[in-house]
């Protein structure tokens, strides 16, 4: 966190003959690779955050599985509240970045999802609920992302506004954990042959990623500067199949 600290883990690399680092991590370890580069380090940063918050990216390490750790949750949960026509309040992982909640609430068919990109309002969820429970539906999944409130406060304002009380899960570190899907295992592989293979020809201070499925770099100066763009073609879709 100090110019005498980067610059001691800069020569204890050079003592240990450390000649190329690649740094696997989300912005904060993104800031040291750029600090260790500037020193002289050789470094490649790969993108490993569940969040899935890394720019010039589509996808990090970690993303897919947290999604599926979530979306097997919920259809869990939805069987539950299925069978005793109840509804659900989710809240998974994202402080700013709701991409967890967005993928994993479209792959589930929930009825709501809450993200601390896109303004809402709890009245218009409210009133969703009522009008699905006139038309005979009698259970709803909302999945809220953390960085849009606490899930037992947005579920007691939910059942006052509509007279239906939805009970709460909070996933919490579980999505953090489990075996890795086949896709991340695939992606983190790339990413790191990728990242070798381009220390070894002689980059430095870059980022890789994969956009449209082909392998990148970036600098991550730009990286570490750039807030990654919400995926709204996508949150609009939801929006349509919950209808």
């Amino acid at each position: 966190m100090t110019p005498e600290g980067q610059q001691r883990g800069a020569e204890v690399l050079r003592a240990r003959g450390i000649d190329g680092l690649v740094v696997i991590g989300g912005d904060g370890s993104y800031q040291g690779a750029n600090k260790l580069s500037k020193l002289g380090i050789k470094t490649m940063g790969l993108p490993g955050t569940i969040d899935n918050d890394i720019p010039f990216t589509d996808f990090t390490i970690g993303f897919d599985t947290a999604v599926s750790i979530v979306v097997d949750a919920i259809n869990k949960l939805r069987d539950t509240m299925t069978s005793h026509e109840r509804s659900s309040v989710v809240e998974v992982m994202g402080r700013h970045c709701g991409d967890i909640a967005l993928y994993a609430g479209l792959a589930s068919g929930a009825e709501t999802i809450l993200v601390p990109e896109v303004p809402f309002n709890l009245d218009e969820v409210a009133m969703r609920m009522q009008e699905n429970f006139r038309h005979g539906k009698r259970h709803s999944i909302i999945v809220v992302a953390e960085g849009v409130g606490d899930g037992e406060e947005i579920a007691a304002r939910i059942a006052e506004l509509s007279g239906i009380e939805p009970r709460v899960t909070c996933l919490g570190h579980i999505q953090r954990g489990g075996t890795p899907t086949h896709n991340d295992r695939v992606l983190a592989s790339r990413l790191g042959d990728f990242a070798v293979q381009k220390l070894i020809e002689g980059e430095s201070g870059k980022a890789c990623g994969i956009i449209k499925g082909e392998l990148v770099t970036t600098d991550i100066d730009l990286v570490t500067s750039t807030k990654k763009e919400f995926n709204m073609e996508l949150y609009n879709l939801a929006l349509r199949l919950s209808q």
